[in-house]
């Protein structure tokens, strides 16, 4: 049977944008249903078909496409001309056909184990208390996205319509391009649906480091309602241990005694309103780690790959603009060009922000656990932060590409190191062609 979840009305409307657009690339196979003030979303056989039918015709499509194209003389010359053309541009078809047949494949296959990321994500908000609500940073990342690739895409295939028209009709060109282009818009979409999966955690992250500090200032009052009113409490001790001291306040106006009881009792209940707190916490925050581990489970062999084939789109890219100034030097293809590596860094920050703001968020709420630490408390309330820094330290929210790499800004040295090597490695292979 397909697992199934029932998600508030509230996160759905924020993930909608991003659900619709991934369906419609067959990278979702989810239907949902909505009820009174949620949404239940379970997996959809149809649209596992409809996924897998999409993604062999345009993968079909491409082969076919780029197979006459390239027969054409000036793309020839450019792309496949001499053996290292050939090499990097057989690179930079395989790694946007490839990503597009796994991704497919992969989210068909774990696509159940998805469906429970989004009842962690329920689960955490129900213990939180909070509900998402869209911002205009998170519309400004996902439309910025989609609008940007659609025009770099338009200008890409202009180009180069414009350069073979000489050879073929523009019509017949155009009808050989679009299908690879659609499967590059594949990994796009892939991208922003980690994208939004991982910001949603981060802005839980964010929620749960705003109830540690909200706890955290009830603790610093209780210390200062204690200190305020050590000695009222020590004297209502006193007078129910010692005679004559309770002789001698009940000759005063007794409501003393109501006071100080009535303090002792707020304290108490200040001390189980703490502790109840840190414990909803370390629940939110186990719900967390829960769908960290589902995307990395869901999504970490296609974000290697879609890594990967960054890494190869930055070493292609500033080497086809190399070629082409020392061919044809048409000004438009440089510019197209420069706005391809453009794209191409800006995906990277696309994967890579989210998981490294996660990172800091987790920094940020274990030096709050430890400074609630350096408070006065209960034994009860002690025991619980220090399960929870323990917890903290050994199941850490961290995403990764397959188990291989950290995704992380230290990832971003990495790469541009490896392209500047790569890229002075394969100018002086070909100076010596």
């Amino acid at each position: 049977m397909a697992a199934a979840t029932m998600i508030s009305a509230e996160m759905f409307e924020v993930m909608a944008p991003v659900l619709y657009l991934s369906r419609v690339f067959g990278l979702q196979p989810l239907k949902w249903k909505r009820g009174d003030y949620n949404y239940v979303i379970e997996k959809s056989h149809a649209y596992v078909a409809y996924s897998n039918i999409v993604v062999v015709f345009f993968v079909s499509a491409s082969i076919y496409g780029l197979s006459q194209v390239y027969q054409l003389d000036l793309i020839y010359l450019i792309r496949i001309g001499n053996s290292t053309h050939r090499y990097v541009t057989f690179s930079d078809v395989g790694v946007v056909l490839i990503p597009s047949v796994l991704s497919v494949v992969i989210t068909s296959l774990k696509i159940d184990k998805y469906v429970r990321y989004f009842d962690y994500l329920r689960k955490c908000d129900g213990v939180l208390q909070k509900q998402p609500f869209r911002t205009w940073r998170h519309g400004l990342v996902i439309y910025t996205t989609i609008f940007f690739t659609a025009g770099i895409l338009v200008v890409d295939m202009v180009m180069w319509i414009n350069l073979a028209s000489k050879e073929q009709n523009a019509y017949i060109l155009f009808g050989y391009f679009f299908p690879y282009y659609v499967c590059y818009c594949f990994t796009i979409v892939v991208e922003l649906v980690y994208w939004q999966n991982v910001h949603a955690i981060m802005r839980r992250l964010i929620w749960l480091n705003e109830k540690l500090a909200e706890v955290a200032e009830e603790m610093n009052n209780d210390i200062l309602f204690m200190r305020i009113d050590r000695k009222k409490i020590s004297n209502v001790v006193d007078t129910l241990n010692a005679d004559n001291l309770k002789k001698q306040e009940q000759k005063k106006s007794g409501k003393y005694e109501r006071w100080a009881y009535s303090d002792l009792s707020m304290w108490m209940h200040l001390v189980v309103l703490s502790l109840e707190q840190i414990q909803d916490l370390i629940s939110a925050y186990q719900r967390l780690t829960d769908a960290t581990n589902s995307i990395n489970d869901c999504f970490g062999l296609i974000i290697l790959i879609i890594l990967l084939g960054c890494l190869i789109h930055l070493l292609v890219t500033p080497y086809a603009l190399y070629a082409i100034i020392f061919t044809t030097g048409n000004s438009m293809f440089i510019v197209s060009q420069s706005i391809w590596m453009t794209g191409h860094v800006l995906r990277l920050f696309l994967i890579v922000e989210p998981c490294h703001g996660c990172l800091i968020e987790i920094k940020k709420t274990t030096a709050m656990v430890c400074k609630l630490l350096c408070l006065p408390s209960k034994k009860e309330v002690r025991k619980s932060l220090e399960f929870f820094l323990d917890y903290l330290a050994q199941c850490r929210i961290e995403f990764s590409a397959f188990g291989l790499t950290k995704i992380h800004r230290g990832l971003l040295t990495t790469i541009a190191g490896a392209v500047t090597t790569y890229l002075v490695i394969l100018f002086q292979f070909n100076r010596n062609c």
